[in-house]
């Protein structure tokens, strides 16, 4: 009995340690299993961790491409889309010259009347360029609706004066280099147009006495650099009656002349042989001294010119002006005071343009010099 109780303890015992041999078969298989859940776990969140950061890269990789590429897109088409905006040069442009000190109210009316072109001088003692910053910002106008234009006037150049300059380093010292005085005066007209870029700037000499050709080349280099960051938009010059020395500097410049702007006068053959050269070289003609020079008394009271301006309904002056437009392809330079004649201006030159025959252009031609019948366009 002792012996079968002793039996059972022992028997009790090894159960209680070991237990059930299929209880522990199942604890484990259910260790496995759990083990192996819980590392299929940790592979699937590894996964998927693996996956989101493939997807977020891939995403900033596509954003940025995306973003970059229509960045791109955008600039340039916002480049095209200013450069489209500007203002072209004029028609007609409004000349600042010996205006004094109603620079900048004449300015004002001028652009109120319909005058987009204006034509100023730095370093030149007839000019005050102040006067036409002052003028321009007194109006409505955007600045990228207006042509501003201005000279580059060496100290050689007989118009040469500093009164309008007001920035430092003024007035100039008598030694700084030609490339020294191009910087100086471009920095001055900017400050004085209170504008960040200028349309055009003219090497300017004075009637026919040209600056050296060694000279103007050298100006003209450091005015392209201006030209490349684009402060400058377009570069021309002014009183060149010599047609090898257009040719040349059209030849020998990275950035072509855009504009040449001469006298209309008659010792200088009204430029005739030389306006078909103007056109083969893409150059504007501009013109001054339309009616203060030899061509002016002929013009003012003419019987002929006054018949066809009646006829016209338009003054002596306007209709000549129209003549340089419309039959010879240039662009006059125009000085008006008052608002009346300002008006009239704009309204016969721009806004209803005067229309012409064959006939009146030859007999206003040959009142003024027949030669210039061969310029007509």
């Amino acid at each position: 009995m002792a012996s079968s109780l002793s039996l059972r303890s022992r028997q009790g015992v090894l159960n209680s340690d070991s237990g059930d041999p299929n209880n522990k078969s199942k604890t484990h298989v259910e260790n496995i299993s759990d083990v192996s859940e819980d590392k299929q776990k940790r592979k699937t969140g590894s996964f998927i961790r693996k996956y989101c950061m493939f997807c977020l890269l891939s995403s900033i990789v596509l954003m940025f491409f995306f973003f970059s590429t229509n960045l791109s897109v955008t600039h340039d088409e916002v480049d095209s889309e200013v450069s489209k905006k500007l203002a072209p040069m004029g028609t007609i442009v409004y000349g600042a010259k010996s205006k004094g000190n109603d620079t900048d109210k004449l300015v004002a009316q001028a652009i109120n009347a319909g005058f987009r072109h204006i034509a100023t001088g730095g370093f030149h003692f007839e000019y005050n360029e102040p006067g036409v910053g002052i003028g321009w910002k007194e109006t409505d106008v955007p600045r990228n609706e207006l042509y501003l234009q201005t000279l580059f006037v060496a100290k050689s150049v007989n118009n040469y004066g500093v009164q309008n300059c007001k920035i430092e380093g003024c007035p100039p010292s008598p030694d700084l280099s030609i490339e020294e005085q191009v910087h100086l005066s471009i920095k001055s007209s900017l400050h004085n147009l209170q504008t960040t870029y200028i349309d055009s700037v003219l090497v300017h000499n004075f009637r026919a006495k040209l600056q050296k050709y060694e000279d103007t080349i050298t100006a003209w280099k450091v005015l392209e650099s201006y030209v490349d960051r684009g402060i400058i938009r377009h570069l021309g010059i002014v009183s060149v009656h010599d047609r090898d020395y257009l040719i040349k500097l059209h030849n020998e410049t990275r950035v072509k002349p855009s504009i040449i702007q001469n006298r209309f006068h008659g010792n200088r053959g009204y430029d005739v042989e030389l306006r078909p050269l103007f056109k083969d070289l893409d150059m504007s003609n501009q013109l001054f001294w339309i009616l203060t020079g030899s061509a002016g008394g002929k013009v003012r009271n003419n019987n002929v010119i006054t018949e066809i301006a009646q006829r016209q309904g338009v003054s002596n002056q306007v209709l000549f002006y129209s003549f340089i437009i419309v039959c010879l392809g240039g662009t006059p330079l125009i000085g008006s005071k008052t608002a009346q004649h300002l008006e009239e201006d704009v309204t016969s030159l721009l806004r209803k343009p005067l229309i012409w025959n064959d006939e009146d252009f030859e007999a206003v031609a040959t009142v003024i010099n027949k030669n210039l019948i061969k310029n007509k366009l």
